[in-house]
């Protein structure tokens, strides 16, 4: 089984308390991002991770549309541990070519 790499952004107590929590299972390869979100997509160096996880609360996620596009693979993961909330966002994509394709998509009907 290949492992999944998660790369964890910042260093507040939330994110390392998630880092200790995964450094406990093998199937993952950690990767510490420190520093502001707002060149986030400067600081991945060579391969992107599989996952990105970020604390909700810590900053304003609008790296997120950007590193989507340029990483369409990486599955963003924000938590916010107050308010026990956890926003995933892909890149994943899907066809839109006519007015039946956006509706199929908004009723949750498929890509």
């Amino acid at each position: 089984m290949k492992k999944r790499t998660v790369a964890l952004v910042g260093g507040n107590l939330v994110i390392s308390a998630i880092a200790a929590c995964l450094q406990e299972k093998p199937e993952f390869e950690l990767q510490r991002i420190a520093g502001p979100f707002s060149d986030l997509i400067d600081r991945m160096e060579g391969v992107p991770p599989d996952v990105i996880l970020f604390d909700l609360a810590a900053g304003n996620p609008s790296f997120a549309i950007p590193l989507l596009r340029n990483h369409p693979k990486i599955t963003l993961i924000g938590v916010d541990l107050m308010e026990h909330k956890m926003l995933m966002l892909s890149g994943e994509q899907s066809r839109l070519l006519t007015e039946n394709d956006l509706m199929r998509v908004i009723a949750g009907d498929g890509s």
